[in-house]
């Protein structure tokens, strides 16, 4: 009998086919990554999905045949990992595939904020010619702190090497030998803060992230620090970040994620020169998209196949622990 396979959000249409030239499986694709169709989920053995797809309860509820969620995400924010538990569906995600692209965009940002190029791109469209009101700062020889020295945190450090850099990082949970390998000294989260000269989160969302940076780290962090964040926009306590915008204690900002997304118009983040916005998009690159929905397609083959399994959530790792990630 063929296992149905419900394709509920964007998938690489090589990786779609991949999996439609398998007799054993019945791929049937949602247009509505929120809505997803009541006949077709009741008789969904899978589900392949992106972070528009919300699983909780009341969904599992329906989907009385499913055995397996896979994301081609990194994280997992939008499962309820508590009720796939409860109700014994397999969860796996693509923790890998955006590696590249996330360490990338964080480069992207910091390159911006230390060149002011967009502020130069707006001068430039606006007919002015002030290259004296454009004076940015070199790399070489300035200190990088690392929030969250994981897989996209080792990658931001290896480039930050190449431009020259002295990195420092905090992470409690990676053991020394990642630092060791990287040549990376391991600080306190208060050493890292008063020293960076360029400073980048790369943490998951947890409890313990939370508002990890916000008024009272403000008030001692390196004066002129350049803020880069890329993972998750509940690290940064916003109002915060406004005040110490205000206070002059950032030279720049580069920010890919919010608290809340999309970002509100009435946000007071849009209203600086020397803060770069992106709307989430750390992962969306073509190279990232199709190694997240091969690699997904790859996992629920091995799946059905001989029952094997990889990258399972929740995650087996000590960070994760009893403090499980919140819906958004």
């Amino acid at each position: 009998m063929k296992k149905k396979i419900l394709v509920t959000d964007r998938f690489a249409q090589d990786s779609y086919l991949f999996l439609q030239q398998h007799a054993q499986f019945e791929l049937v694709r949602s247009d509505h990554p929120q809505h997803l169709p009541l006949e077709h989920l009741v008789s969904a053995n899978a589900l392949l999905i992106r972070s528009r797809t919300l699983i909780n309860e009341e969904l599992l509820k329906k989907a009385r045949q499913l055995q397996l969620i896979i994301t081609g995400t990194s994280g997992f924010d939008h499962i309820d990992l508590e009720a796939t538990q409860k109700w014994g569906v397999t969860v796996m995600h693509t923790p890998s595939a955006n590696i590249e692209s996330a360490a990338q965009l964080t480069w992207g940002l910091v390159l911006s904020c230390v060149n002011n190029i967009q502020q130069a791109h707006k001068m430039m469209k606006a007919g002015e010619w002030r290259r004296d009101a454009i004076t940015g700062i070199e790399l070489k020889g300035r200190t990088y702190g690392i929030v969250g020295l994981g897989r996209i945190g080792s990658r931001v450090a290896e480039i930050a090497q190449a431009f020259g850099m002295t990195v420092i990082a905090y992470d409690p949970y990676q053991e020394d030998d990642v630092f060791a390998r990287l040549k990376v000294p391991r600080l306190s989260y208060e050493e890292v803060l008063k020293t960076a000269d360029i400073l980048s989160f790369h943490v998951p969302k947890t409890l313990e992230t939370e508002h990890m940076l916000n008024r009272s780290q403000f008030e001692y962090i390196h004066r002129g620090i350049v803020l880069i964040n890329t993972s998750r926009g509940s690290v940064i306590n916003e109002n915060d970040l406004v005040e110490a915008i205000e206070n002059g204690y950032l030279r720049a900002v580069g920010l890919d994620v919010f608290e809340k997304e999309p970002l509100p118009r009435t946000s007071n983040l849009l209203n600086y020169p020397h803060v770069v916005l992106t709307p989430h998009i750390g992962a969306n690159t073509e190279d990232a998209f199709f190694k997240a929905s091969q690699v997904a397609a790859n996992k629920l083959m091995a799946f059905f196949n001989d029952g094997s399994t990889s990258d399972t959530l929740p995650p087996r790792a000590p960070w994760y622990g009893a403090t499980p990630f919140k819906g958004e």
